[in-house]
């Protein structure tokens, strides 16, 4: 009996198509085999079975293949299908009304010469290896919002995202925004603005030997259990050789968390600003604050933290009522000075990503291209679960004016190249940052994955299944 199916398309390296189920001239039937087998190593321990090694085994496709049919003689038609395997890799597409198209690299491993049937159709069967599991490629692109004086809107409502924070640019540090909770000798200094972020006042939290230094957002936020809050601000430190000290506190709710410095990669001095990000469900209801801290849990002597843009988003803040909110309430948006990006939906260069991929154990991360688009320098990208860092990748290098920086996770096109506006192409893997994991991958469910130090970027990453 002939099995077919719905749809089963091949396209060459050319990207010419041959639907292999549905042209005139020529289709496959009885394809064998679109699951998955396992290698697996097992010894007998008494009653029970161990196994020490378990390998996901290469697969291959076959078909038998009528050639002939209706628009052209039978060995025609088998010819007019030789030439376009000429072009080498494949890539097939398949489709079912479950899961809808999805896509797997393959290479030729036997087409056999045809003969004709008894009722005069010309036979054969063809045998492709597939390169790849299934895969469905998912993209996204980043293009920052500038700071512009004096048009910033941020809307409310329970489907837009807003800071919550009050004066996240420490224009009043007193007890009504800004409460310092912390020792004596010690404070906060108010400093202006960097050249990268011209409209954000940085604050300086100094401490000497043994003291803190604490900077309380007084205001606080009624939370409620299973809501999901995100907090970001900039960090930069010096002066402190120990990084797995506190560095910011949240109260009231999440059990009082506390992270440090090298829960966010922060594991040196530097002159520049990193991104600290936090993303949880709070686990019961309560008062939400945050408290910025420089702790000196030694005898040394004056050490800093510098912090700029503090802010804290829910997704759901129609029910808070408008005095809590900072600015000046019109027409259901609030004015900033500056224009705030929210750390969803890929704002601030920071996406909320839901891999679903179906590796059954054989793996444990999807492939990802990223491409970044200059001028930026030194850029870098992590990702992470809630504050923990998984993975990373970065780049010692200067990306010019018009000039992108390509890097590729895909095993059979593993890359990083700078590719110049006339598209020459340089490999440049050597100025990968040896600090970081590289060539990162997106792991199954859901994480965060954040851009730091760019400008436009864009990437793409393939949701895999092992079997469809």
């Amino acid at each position: 009996m002939i099995q077919k199916v719905r749809q089963l398309k091949l396209y060459n390296s050319r990207n010419d198509l041959v639907d292999l189920v549905n042209e005139r001239w020529i289709f496959g039937t009885n394809p064998d085999d679109m699951g998955a087998k396992f290698g697996n190593d097992i010894f007998q321990v008494g009653a029970n079975t161990l196994i020490s090694k378990r390998q996901l085994e290469s697969s291959s496709l076959k078909l038998d293949m009528y050639y002939g049919l209706e628009e052209t003689t039978e060995y025609e038609s088998f010819n007019r299908f030789v030439e376009f395997l000429n072009y080498t890799p494949y890539r097939l597409s398949y489709e079912n009304d479950a899961i809808g198209e999805v896509f797997r690299d393959c290479v030729i491993a036997e087409i056999t010469r045809p003969d004709i049937s008894e009722d005069g159709m010309l036979i054969g069967n063809l045998t492709l290896d597939f390169l790849t599991p299934f895969y469905r490629e998912i993209s996204e692109t980043y293009k920052p919002t500038s700071d512009t004086e004096g048009d910033g809107k941020i809307y409310a409502g329970a489907n837009n995202q807003m800071n919550l924070i009050v004066d996240p640019n420490f224009e009043d540090r007193s007890t009504l925004h800004w409460l310092y909770t912390g020792d004596e000798p010690g404070g906060s200094v108010r400093l202006p603005p960097k050249s990268d972020k011209p409209n954000s006042n940085i604050v300086q939290l100094i401490s000497s030997g043994n003291r803190e230094a604490g900077l309380m957002n007084s205001w606080g936020m009624t939370v409620k259990e299973g809501n999901r809050l995100s907090f970001r601000v900039d960090i930069r430190t010096e002066g402190n050789p120990d990084f797995t000290r506190p560095v910011i506190r949240l109260g009231g709710v999440a059990n009082n968390r506390t992270y440090s410095y090298s829960d966010f990669g922060i594991i040196s001095n530097s002159n520049d600003f990193k991104t600290a990000m936090i993303s949880f469900v709070v686990d019961h209801d309560g008062d939400f604050t945050i408290t910025l801290l420089n702790k000196n849990m030694s005898t040394l002597s004056e050490m800093s933290t510098y912090f700029r843009e503090p802010m804290l988003i829910r997704g759901d803040i129609a029910d808070m009522p408008p005095d809590f909110y900072p600015g000046k309430p019109s027409n259901n948006y609030y004015v900033y000075p500056y224009v705030y990006e929210s750390d969803y939906n890929g704002k601030s260069g920071v996406f909320q990503i839901e891999n679903n991929s179906v590796y059954i154990g054989s793996a444990k991360g999807s492939p990802v291209e990223i491409t970044v688009h200059g001028p930026c320098a030194n850029p870098y990208w992590e990702i992470l679960d809630g504050s923990k860092v998984l993975q990373s990748d970065g780049y010692n290098i200067d990306v010019p004016d018009g000039y992108k920086l390509v890097v590729s996770s895909v095993v059979q096109k593993q890359r990083v190249k700078l590719i110049a506006p006339d598209g020459t192409i340089s490999d440049v893997y050597q100025q990968q940052d040896l600090s970081k994991s590289n060539f990162a991958t997106i792991p199954e469910g859901h994480v965060t994955l954040a851009f730091h130090n760019v400008g436009d970027v864009s990437f793409n990453y393939r949701e895999e299944y092992i079997t469809v």
